[in-house]
C-alpha cells in the first residue's frame, strides 16, 4: 500500500524483441508500476545506473551482452547488489537455470510467459525487498538510539549474563566491552538479590507488571559511591514465552547526593540551636525553626507572614536598620550584635548574620536570618561540643566525630582496620520490649564493645543500630580476626533489662588501610569506608554473627 507522496515501484525491463518489451511494459503498467526499458546488457547496465530502478526483468539470450553477463555485472555495482532480478527466457534447461541463479537473479520464469504468474511473483518480491528496506531502516534507528543514548541500555538473558550493553553503560560501569559479556548484571549493582526485588521480577515474569524500577549504588575504580535507577523489562516471543530481558540503567548519583544535601539542610534547619528566620524578597517571614521560636518566645502562626521589625526593641535608631539593609543588598550579607525584644518583653543581644539568596537572574528571592543568643553561648559551649560530637545516648563518638578520628589514624601512617557493625533486626526488639528497654540495651551494646577492645581503639555510635569501630595500630590481621570474634560473641549473649531477656545478633565488615588502591589521603578515607561497609553488605549476605573483609576481588569477583 502506497502512501499518497510515495511514487510506485519502477520496473527495468530488458529484452532485445521490441514486441516482449511493449507487451511487459503494458502489463506492468496496468498495475501501476512505472517502467523504463532497455534492449540489451550493454544498455541495461547504462540505464540502471542512470534510473535506479527497484526491480529487473532480464532476458536470457540477447546479442552484444546475454542476461547472465548483466546480471552478473549488475551484481557488482554498488547500487545493483541489493536490486532483485527475475530471469525471464525461453531458456528451460537446467544448465541456464543454474547459470541465472549464479549470476544472482532471484527468480526465472520461462517464456511463453503466464502473467498471472509473472505479476504475483512481481508484487511478492517488491513486498519483500519493502518489508527488507524497512526493517534495515528499523534497525539502524534502533542501533542509533542504541549507541547514541546519553542512559545505560544493557541487554540480559533469562539467567542474568550480560548479551550487549551501549557506550552509556560501559562509561558509567568504568568497563571495557570485553570486560562485561557474559557476566552477571546483578552482581554489578548492590544490594542484589533482595526479597523486593524477587517479588517484582516474578510479577513481571507472569504479566502482573510491565516493568520495575529500583535504586541501587556501585562502585567504578577509585570513586566514591555510585548510585542509579534500574528499570527492568522483558522482551517475549509471539508466544508469550520471555526471550530477554532490558536493563535500562540511570545515573542518578547528583540527584541522590542533592537529596542528600536538601535532607541534611532540613536536619540542620531544624536541630541547629541557632534561630533561623527565612523572609521573601518583600521581606515577609516565610519560615522559621524551633530555636528561633524559643529564642523569641513567639509560635510559628504568629511571625507567618509578619514583618522582622516585630522583633525590634528601640535599642537602634532608624538609620541601623538603614544601613543594615544596604549592606545586605549591595553585599549580599551583613553580620553584626542586635537587640532584639522577645514576645514578653525582654530585651536580649544576638549575634545575627543575614545573607540574600538570589535567582537565575540575580535577583534577591530571599533573605535568611541566623540568630546566636550572645548570653547563653558561653554556658552552652560545652553542650554544643558534646551535641555536635558525640552520642547522647550511649556518649560514643557520633559520625563526625568518628570521621575526625579515622583521618588522624589515617595520617599516623600505620596499619589499622576499621570494622563496621550492624545489629540484627534492633527494631524488633524495640517492638518487643519497648522504646526503654531498648535504650539500655543499646547502651549494653555500648559498654560490652569497650570491654571488648583495645585501650586507645575507637568505638563510635554512626546510627540507631550501626557502630563503628576503629582498630589502631595493626601488627597482624590475625588480631583483628580474634577481636572481632570476640565482639560478636559478646553481643549474641543475651542480657537481662528490666525483668526482660533481649537478645541480638550482628554482622561485621573489615577493611585495613593502607591499601594499593588509596591514591590520596582524602579519598582513603572514604574509600576505606565504602570498603567496610560493602564488606559488612556481604557478611549480612552469608549469615548471622558472621564477618567478612574486604578484598579487591569483591568488585572483580565472577559475574
Amino acid at each position: 500500500m502506497l502512501s499518497e507522496n510515495q511514487q510506485s515501484p519502477l520496473v527495468l525491463v530488458v529484452d532485445d524483441d521490441v514486441f516482449m518489451r511493449g507487451m511487459l511494459q503494458n502489463l506492468l503498467e496496468e498495475q501501476g508500476y512505472r517502467v523504463t526499458e532497455a534492449q540489451n546488457g550493454v544498455n541495461a547496465l547504462e540505464e540502471f545506473q542512470h534510473c535506479s530502478p527497484d526491480l529487473v526483468l532480464m532476458d536470457a539470450a540477447m546479442p552484444v551482452m546475454d542476461g547472465f553477463m548483466a546480471c552478473a555485472q549488475l551484481k557488482k555495482l554498488e547500487t545493483g547488489a541489493d536490486i532483485p532480478v527475475i530471469m525471464i527466457t525461453a531458456l528451460d534447461d537446467e544448465q541456464s537455470v543454474n547459470r541465472a541463479f549464479e549470476a544472482g537473479a532471484t527468480e526465472y520464469i520461462t517464456k511463453p510467459v503466464h502473467w498471472s504468474v509473472l505479476r504475483h511473483r512481481v508484487e511478492i518480491i517488491l513486498h519483500a525487498r519493502q518489508a527488507a528496506a524497512a526493517l534495515e531502516a528499523s534497525e539502524a534507528r534502533f542501533r542509533g538510539i542504541f549507541e547514541q543514548a546519553a542512559m545505560g541500555i544493557a541487554l540480559v538473558t533469562m539467567t542474568g549474563q550480560l548479551i550487549q550493553s551501549n557506550p552509556a553503560a560501559k562509561k558509567m560501569l568504568g568497563i571495557e566491552a570485553v570486560d562485561l559479556r557474559g557476566k552477571l548484571f546483578n552482581k554489578f549493582f548492590y544490594p542484589y538479590d533482595t526479597a523486593v526485588e524477587k517479588e517484582f521480577y516474578q510479577q513481571l515474569l507472569a504479566g502482573e507488571r510491565d516493568y520495575y524500577q529500583m535504586e541501587k549504588y556501585f562502585f567504578r575504580k577509585n570513586t566514591p559511591i555510585l548510585w542509579a535507577r534500574l528499570t527492568t523489562s522483558l522482551v517475549r516471543e509471539a508466544d508469550n514465552t520471555p526471550q530477554f530481558i532490558i536493563q535500562m540503567i540511570e545515573d542518578i548519583t547528583e540527584r541522590k547526593r542533592a537529596q542528600a544535601k536538601q535532607r541534611l539542610a532540613a536536619k540542620v534547619f531544624e536541630t541547629t540551636s541557632d534561630g533561623i528566620m527565612i523572609t521573601n524578597a518583600e521581606s515577609h517571614i516565610i519560615d522559621v525553626n524551633q530555636a528561633f521560636l524559643a529564642l523569641t518566645g513567639y509560635s510559628y502562626e504568629e511571625v507567618l507572614d509578619k514583618n522582622p521589625r516585630i522583633l525590634q526593641s528601640g535599642h537602634h535608631d532608624r538609620v541601623f536598620y538603614e544601613e543594615m539593609w544596604a549592606a545586605t543588598r549591595e553585599t549580599g550579607r551583613w553580620r553584626g550584635e542586635i537587640w532584639n525584644q522577645r514576645k514578653n518583653g525582654e530585651i536580649y543581644s544576638s549575634w545575627m548574620s543575614m545573607s540574600a539568596v538570589r535567582g537565575e537572574h540575580n535577583e534577591v528571592t530571599h533573605y535568611v536570618a541566623v540568630y546566636s543568643d550572645l548570653s547563653a553561648l558561653k554556658q552552652d559551649d560545652q553542650r554544643l561540643r558534646l551535641l555536635t560530637h558525640y552520642d547522647s545516648l550511649t556518649e560514643l563518638p557520633n559520625r563526625l566525630l568518628f570521621y575526625e578520628y579515622l583521618t588522624r589514624a589515617c595520617r599516623q601512617e600505620e596499619r589499622l582496620a576499621l570494622l563496621y557493625l550492624d545489629l540484627d533486626d534492633f527494631k524488633q526488639i524495640n517492638e518487643d520490649f519497648g522504646f526503654d528497654v531498648g535504650d539500655d540495651f543499646i547502651k549494653l551494646i555500648a559498654h560490652r564493645l569497650q570491654q571488648c577492645v583495645r585501650e586507645g581503639d575507637t568505638i563510635s555510635r554512626l546510627e540507631g543500630d550501626e557502630f563503628g569501630i576503629i582498630l589502631s595500630p595493626i601488627h597482624q590481621d590475625y588480631d583483628v580476626r580474634i577481636i572481632v570474634e570476640k565482639i560478636i560473641a559478646s553481643i549474641s549473649e543475651p542480657a537481662l533489662i528490666n525483668g526482660q531477656l533481649p537478645q541480638i545478633d550482628c554482622n561485621v565488615g573489615i577493611s585495613f588501610y593502607p591499601d594499593d588502591q588509596m591514591a590520596s589521603q582524602h579519598e582513603s578515607v572514604e574509600i576505606l569506608i565504602q570498603h567496610a561497609d560493602m564488606a559488612m553488605y556481604l557478611a549480612k549476605e552469608a549469615g548471622i554473627n558472621t564477618y567478612h573483609i574486604y578484598s579487591e576481588s569483591i568488585e572483580e569477583e565472577e559475574g
